[in-house]
């Protein structure tokens, strides 16, 4: 697991670094500059030709905060190793903070010719040579944590020259122009192969767009930590290696040690939702899973599902197959493909006034939902469990906020509304942010846009439900729950591409993912 940060959070840490613990600005500056150049060294090389021809050419371009002194330290470090550098600062160098001042005078003692801006006769020089690619690799440095309005002028055409220059870029810490906390394009950015950050992982980093524009993002430590006293992150994500968390699959176990899964799904011509919901709980490790759906689903959920039990409605309500079923069942899933009409509402609110075991809300169960706001407050009632799990139009429905400000308001609006209603809260999207009732948040990092198809939420449902019925809790079970989902489509993705993904392959790919987990004792 993975803390990520805002801006302000990282200029927390820094400063506590240098003046309560002791470690000099320009210590934690070296630091960053050599594990940027580590990275670089390590795809690029230095060739071994004792000439200028044929070595990599690398740009530095930076900015007059201490990002740019990060990347000017970077080319220094570079240059030792062999690689021709050229330098231009953009900005004005009585404006440089004190670190970069240094960094500057270091690089000028060696006899360094830093370039003032890309403008004028030196502009049209090194457009020639972007032109020619005579840079293999350029440096990022122009803009750090602190921007926070939008780039114009020379800052602009500088980062629209490093796109153009074909080179393999490296940002230092953020891409130029991402806003370190929401990931926005603050009117042009830079778009990196690699960006290098240093200490934590910054927000903007891993929310859309900022994400696309960092390409891979290593995080390296130069000695900056989070001592108790300070503000906490603000949200983590999970890795590989937190798959240990999985539910532990006793080998003595039986069917009703795995746990019991009710899923009220599917109206009439909707099997494919409570088939997909019903498969996600079994491919998690649920021991059994019952299904109450509408009878015209029966035969075709039978074949697609011959594991599950099956009960049916028709216009008739089915209460006593309710009464049983909540009685029988450890976790319930409602939703997928249940519909909205009359008997669908009347499901939903038998359920959710009556159900004292954890529940999953989903797809139409959300939208009934979010046209009752005063059945909200029972999700606080004492000794109960729930999970929603709405993407961008229906988290809309149930804020009343638009879907433009869910999407740009994501963390906050998932925070607050789990925390208003005590529950967990999965708001999917590119970004699956998942919130709990004390202001926890959770940022997904696996999954990719082939997932983006009909079913795929269904499973989500379903993974859900098998984690839940087997013990995990909370945002424990909501996690771990979205992050397998992603890490399925990411092989899915892998063996066959995402354009032809569809929510079946997630369940193939589910077992190869389990199987990483080793979670069988």
């Amino acid at each position: 697991m993975y803390e990520l940060v805002t801006a302000a959070q990282m200029k927390q840490y820094d400063a506590d670094t240098i003046h309560a613990i002791g470690i000099p600005a320009m210590v934690l500056m070296e630091r960053a500059a050599a594990a940027t150049a580590e990275e670089i060294r390590k795809r690029f090389p230095a060739r071994s030709e004792r000439t200028g021809a044929g070595k990599r050419q690398v740009l530095v371009v930076a900015g007059c905060g201490n990002n740019g002194g990060d990347g000017f330290a970077a080319g220094r470090i570079l240059q030792e190793y062999g690689y021709p550098v050229s330098y231009v600062l953009i900005g004005d160098r009585e404006k440089c903070s004190q670190e970069t001042k240094v960094q500057i005078s270091i690089l000028e003692r060696l006899g360094v010719t830093i370039g003032n801006g890309l403008t004028g006769q030196e502009e049209r020089r090194e457009d020639a040579r972007a032109a020619t690619g005579s840079y293999e690799i350029v440096i990022d440095a122009l803009f750090g944590l602190g921007l926070s309005r939008e780039v114009t002028g020379r800052f602009q055409e500088a980062i629209a020259f490093i796109n153009k220059t074909g080179a393999y870029v490296v940002s230092a810490d953020i891409p130029s122009g991402i806003h370190a906390d929401t990931g926005k394009v603050m009117g042009m950015a830079v778009r990196a192969d690699l960006t290098v950050t240093y200490g934590y992982r910054k927000l903007g980093l891993f929310l859309y767009p900022g994400a696309e524009y960092a390409g891979t993002v290593l995080c390296k430590k130069i000695g900056i930590s989070r001592r108790e006293g300070l503000e906490a992150p603000e949200a983590y994500a999970y890795e590989p290696s937190d798959l240990r968390r999985l539910p532990v699959r006793r080998k003595d176990g039986n069917k009703g040690s795995f746990g019991k899964v009710l899923v009220i799904a599917g109206s009439a011509g909707m099997y494919g939702a409570c088939q997909f919901a019903a498969l996600g709980a079994y491919r998690a490790g649920a021991g059994l899973v019952r299904v109450i759906t509408a009878k015209e689903n029966r035969e075709l959920l039978l074949s697609a599902v011959p594991e599950a039990l099956i009960d049916t409605y028709g216009v008739t309500f089915p209460q006593e197959a309710l009464e049983s079923a909540l009685s029988w069942a450890d976790c319930v899933v409602i939703g997928p493909g249940l519909g909205t009409d009359m008997q669908a509402c009347r499901l939903m609110e038998y359920v959710w006034k009556h159900c004292r075991l954890p529940l999953i809300v989903d797809a139409d169960g959300l939208n009934i939902l979010s046209e009752h706001d005063n059945w909200i407050d029972r999700a606080a009632e004492p000794g109960r469990e729930v999970w929603l799990t709405p993407h961008m139009g229906e988290l809309s429905r149930l804020t009343k906020k638009s879907i433009k400000c869910c999407k740009e308001e994501m963390l906050s609006t998932v925070r607050e509304y789990a925390a208003a209603h005590q529950l967990v809260v999965v708001g999917k999207d590119a970004r699956t942010v998942v919130g709990g009732p004390t202001g926890e948040l959770y940022i997904n990092t696996s999954g990719n846009d082939g997932m983006a198809t009909g079913g795929s939420g269904d499973v989500l449902a379903g993974l859900l439900a098998g984690l839940v019925a087997q013990g995990m809790r909370g945002m424990d079970a909501a996690c771990m729950a979205v992050y397998v989902h992603g890490l399925a489509g990411d092989g899915a993705a892998a063996r066959q591409s995402a354009y032809c993904m569809m929510a079946g392959d997630l369940l193939r790919e589910l077992p190869r993912v389990f199987t990483k987990g080793g979670n069988v004792r």
